[in-house]
């Protein structure tokens, strides 16, 4: 149960407080709009939130950035927040997603460790449990990576009975093509479990687990449904925090394990609002949950209408101050939708041309087919544009078949 979120937490509750965000996705874009003012708006958000909410743990469950190579000045604000974090006093745990290039992401690994910046990304520390000691007691830290099945090692298991590595050289290849998302997470989370030691534990993974809700923005993670895992691979964790779905939400019906969501709208099937979760955690690793509100940014959303209906409407302060996509509905050609509208819709990124045709009967397929090429064209520009052409509209559609062929009976 989502409640009220206080700013004293050894009063309140009595054990360390965590902060879990995701997908961030430094360096996109809305439509042709940059998003850096907006990135950097949150990062300033973040550090006067978690200072606020004396954070101690802050986690980002993947995709830092946009594209496995990003622009300067995105790598330039994520060096910067982690520093603003950690000169703070909150530790920080990075994962690497879908989207990042985790070579390059977790270069140094090993050496900012040291900073309390925890940073991990791909198949190099597989199994690996950082025991990270806090003034109510110590937490297990299970930091899992989006890991690719095709760049999986080979003695990697896929599954509970294969045989030991040493054994099964001449199998390399038929595991490889056996492998998927959930095989290589199960076996990065099997690898774990025997180092837990901790009364309380936080795993960070980015995934997509089965049943959950999806937006427009997310990149797939395969073609179909092999991408996918099940919320039951994170059982024995305290507390999992999950990226990769753009929507914050529940796993499973669990309040334990949660997608925070990106901080900011990237697409316009992203029309709820944007949060990040914070966790109490006990020393015996119960959890309370709050959802935190994301005050800045931009909303995104989608308005509908004819050009006329559009341009008379008084739009509320919030809808003037969102991405807006335009369903312009008008049955005609519509000239400069976009120009005119920015005079009442300042931040209209898209322009959808869709013309309402009303439901009504269409003749049989059968018919449809038996049509003469001009008598069919005639019958599919009614249905588009629910009006039949003029005649001069009638003239460049018979010679538009004339030229292509098509207009022999």
């Amino acid at each position: 149960k989502v409640h009220q979120w206080c700013h004293t937490p050894d009063a309140c509750f009595g054990g360390m407080r965590i902060l879990h965000t995701s997908d961030w996705h430094l360096g996109r874009s809305f439509g042709p709009v940059s998003l850096a003012d907006h990135q950097h708006q949150f990062v300033d958000w973040l550090v006067g939130a978690c200072a606020d909410l004396r954070i101690d743990l802050v986690v980002v469950a993947g995709d830092i950035y946009d594209r496995s190579i990003p622009p300067i000045d995105a790598v330039v604000l994520f060096r910067d927040a982690l520093r603003r974090l950690r000169a703070n006093g909150h530790r920080v745990a990075v994962i690497t997603g879908n989207h990042d290039g985790a070579d390059r992401v977790a270069a140094y690994d090993d050496l900012i460790d040291v900073s309390g910046i925890y940073v991990r990304g791909g198949y190099g520390r597989l199994g690996e449990v950082i025991s990270l000691p806090f003034d109510d007691g110590p937490l297990d830290l299970v930091l899992l990576p989006f890991l690719d099945p095709h760049a999986a090692p080979d003695d990697l298991p896929v599954g509970p009975h294969d045989a030991a590595p040493d054994e099964a050289h001449d199998d390399a290849f038929e595991r490889r093509l056996r492998r998927t998302h959930e095989s290589v997470l199960t076996a990065a989370i099997a690898a774990t479990h025997p180092r837990l030691s901790s009364p309380r534990s936080v795993a960070v993974a980015h995934a997509f687990v089965s049943g959950c809700e999806v937006t427009d923005s997310e990149r797939p993670l395969t073609v179909g449904g092999s991408g996918t895992v099940p919320a039951s691979l994170f059982a024995g964790f305290s507390y999992t925090a999950l990226g990769h779905l753009h929507r914050p939400q529940r796993v499973g019906g669990s309040d334990t394990v949660r997608y925070s969501g990106t901080p900011l709208a990237y697409s316009f099937s992203e029309g709820h609002g944007k949060s990040v979760t914070v966790v109490d955690m006990r020393p015996d690793g119960r959890c309370t949950v709050d959802i935190v509100p994301i005050d800045v940014g931009r909303a995104a959303c989608t308005i509908e209408g004819t050009i006329d209906e559009l341009l008379g409407a008084v739009p509320s302060a919030a809808v003037r101050d969102s991405f807006v996509r335009a369903v312009v509905t008008d049955p005609g050609v519509v000239l400069d939708a976009k120009q005119r509208l920015t005079a009442v819709y300042p931040h209209v990124v898209e322009i959808d041309l869709r013309p309402a045709v009303p439901a009504g009967d269409r003749a049989p397929a059968a018919v449809r087919r038996s049509l003469a090429p001009l008598d069919a064209v005639e019958a599919f520009w009614i249905e588009s544009t629910s009006q039949p052409p003029t005649a001069a509209e009638r003239d460049v559609l018979h010679q538009a078949l004339a030229h292509a062929g098509g207009g022999r009976g």
